[in-house]
This record gives structure tokens, sequence and C-alpha cells, in this order.
């Protein structure tokens, strides 16, 4: 017998550490595969035992080499793949950050199938579908079939993610689930749009805050109900779908800030006038027929979560 069952790209990012305490808490032996492991962050969402129950592999999921070395020797037969080789500078320089990021969706797939694995789980971002000026405007869901039309490198990207997935499931056999995940939030990010976590950090801190899209509606999604979506994906049965659309609340950036502010008397905040032209709601009847419903937490009651445990940490002095 191996040494894991469940082996997760990116398991010391954001999104992984919450997937790795949730799988941990289900009797789970767990490996992670990480190009720069966050062990301080892996034990302070999972625990300070976790570093020790998790076997921590440093490796580039863009090298194929390695990611099958980790998945021989330890033997796992679900891979969650959360490790984004997405650099901030990718706009800037398309063609050297499309060759990663498409080399390393064939990696984990090539990975499954040489090895048989049983799933593999990977995170996807409705950012496929483009402007919803192509599907009926802002008000109207997406359906989770539709068109894709991405504008940007890293829709691009995620929508030949998925085509991969399709193309491994049709050709190899690799049982494969994708989840597009809306705007993720809570304690513990470190990255990302700054409604995504800066305006916790400047909230806490009172510290001024431009907030951008002011006259926007976000679909704020907590990491923890993605957490939960991932952990049920690794066993549900085969779906008929390869990849699905998820989704948290959908609340105008205005509220969401003033929620925020009300939990943080000392936030001092400035919206930005404009929107963010990107779809926010989508039809999740798909999922939830064939994965499952999943929980969606409150903006209130996750944001709350979010200021309360980053408190905690830094009265601990843990952050």
């Amino acid at each position: 017998m191996g040494s894991a069952d469940v082996l997760v790209t990116g398991g010391t990012g954001f999104v992984g550490v919450y997937v790795v305490r949730d799988l941990l808490a289900a009797g789970r032996r767990i490996a992670v595969f990480d190009l720069r492991p966050d062990l301080d962050l892996l034990g302070l969402v999972a625990g300070e035992s976790a570093r020790e129950r998790v076997e921590v592999i440093q490796g580039d999921v863009t090298a194929g080499g390695a990611l099958g070395a980790a998945v021989e020797r330890t033997g796992a037969q679900v891979m969650v793949h959360l490790a984004s080789p997405l650099p901030p500078e990718s706009e800037r320089h398309p063609s050297s950050s499309l060759d990663g990021m498409t080399a390393a969706q064939i990696n984990v797939l090539d990975a499954a199938r040489r090895f048989d694995m049983r799933r593999v789980v990977f995170g996807s971002a409705p950012s496929v579908f483009g402007s919803p000026r192509h599907h009926g405007g802002v008000d109207r869901p997406i359906a989770n079939d539709a068109p894709h039309v991405p504008e940007t490198l890293y829709g691009i990207w995620k929508s030949a993610n998925e085509r991969l997935a399709e193309l491994y499931w049709t050709r190899y056999g690799v049982d494969s689930i994708g989840l597009r995940f809306c705007q993720g939030y809570g304690p513990g990010k470190k990255r990302g749009r700054p409604y995504g976590y800066l305006m916790f950090d400047a909230a806490l801190n009172g510290e001024p805050c431009r907030v951008p899209y002011g006259d926007d509606a976000i679909n704020w999604q907590y990491v923890e109900d993605m957490s939960r979506l991932i952990v049920v994906s690794c066993d549900v049965r085969t779906p008929r779908h390869r990849c699905f659309s998820t989704s948290g609340e959908v609340l105008a950036t205005r509220e969401a800030v003033g929620i925020l502010a009300g939990l943080a008397p000392a936030a001092r905040f400035e919206l930005e006038p404009g929107v963010a032209d990107f779809p926010w709601r989508y039809d999740t009847s798909v999922l939830e027929a064939e994965i499952g419903s999943g929980t969606c937490t409150s903006v209130r009651k996750g944001f709350r979560r979010t200021v309360e445990t980053m408190r905690a940490w830094r009265d601990a002095g843990r952050c």
C-alpha cells in the first residue's frame, strides 16, 4: 500500500490547505505536491498536526516526470489538481505562460492515465464564458454547457484545460471532474483580485483600500464551500459531464463592502466606479443533479467568519 490515497497539487495554497484539512478529517491519507510549499499556512488552517500527517513533495507540476514520480511513489488513486503555474506577468508574456499552463493539465491527466488513477478533480473558472454580452446579459444565468468565449489569457487556459479533460475521457477513459469556482475568499488568501483578499487585510489594519468595480455585483464564494465540493467530487460516481459551474452568493460590491465595514469599523474603503464585464450568475442545476447542491455560505456569514478568524490569528501572533 502506498503512502497516500489522495495527491493534492498546490496543496499548501489557499484552497489546497482547506481541501487537505477536510480530507484529513474524513480519514484520508494525503500527500501534497507543491513548487513552494507553505507549511505555515498548512499548519494555520489544517492544524499543526497536519504538518506531520501529510507527506509534502516539492515539485513543479509543469514537469511531467516529477509529477509522475510522485504519483508512483505515493500510490495515490485520486489527484486533486489546484496548482496554478499562472504568473502575475502572464498577460505580458502569453506564449511562455500558455506553455506552462497547458503542460500542467496535460501532465496531471497523463499521470492519471499512466498509473490508472481512479479520479482527477481540477479547478476551472467561469472566465471560460467571457463577457455576459455573449450570454444574454448580466442578469441571465449562464447554462453549464454554454459556449466558451474566453477573452483573457486565464480564460483561454481554463477553457483549454476543460477540453483536455474531455479528450482524455473520450480517448483514454481518464475520469475527471472540473469545478468552475467564482470569486473565492476566506482566511489565508494572499493573492488574486483585491476584493478577494486585500480588502480584508486593509479593513483589519484600518488602512485605506480602493475597491474596483463599485457598480458591479460579484459572485462571492466562501473557501470552505469550495473545499466541500472538491472533497465530495473525489468519490462521487462518474458523472455525465466533465465540468460544472458552481456558485456562491451574488451581491453588489457596495453592499458587500458595507457588510465588511460593519465588521471592521476602522475600515476605510473607496469604491471605484465601473463594472468588470464579467458574468457572475450561473445555472448550477447540472451540478446539483450530478454532484450535489453543496453549501452556499452567505456573504454576511462568510465575511464574519473571515474577519473573526483573521483577528484570532493576529491576536495569537500567527500571521
